[in-house]
């Protein structure tokens, strides 16, 4: 099973972007990846699109089954 962290954004353009991250520690805890995430907005870290993002939406986990075709 695939396992990605999603991280949304809302941008200074009044868009939301989403970043994917593959692999993510087993035992993340939401108040840890909101930190990364202000700490990206406070420093101007990334632009997403063209757009800096301003605040933090959510963030979430997915799971998806990868099977393939023989």
């Amino acid at each position: 099973m695939k396992r990605t962290l999603q991280i949304t954004f809302v941008l200074d353009n009044a868009k939301t972007k989403t970043l994917s991250l593959v692999d993510p520690k087993e035992d993340l805890a939401k108040d840890t990846v909101e930190a990364w995430a202000q700490n990206v907005i406070a420093k101007k870290a990334m632009l997403l699109d063209g757009a800096l993002p301003v605040a933090f939406k959510e963030a979430s986990f997915r799971k998806v089954d990868v099977e393939l075709l023989v």
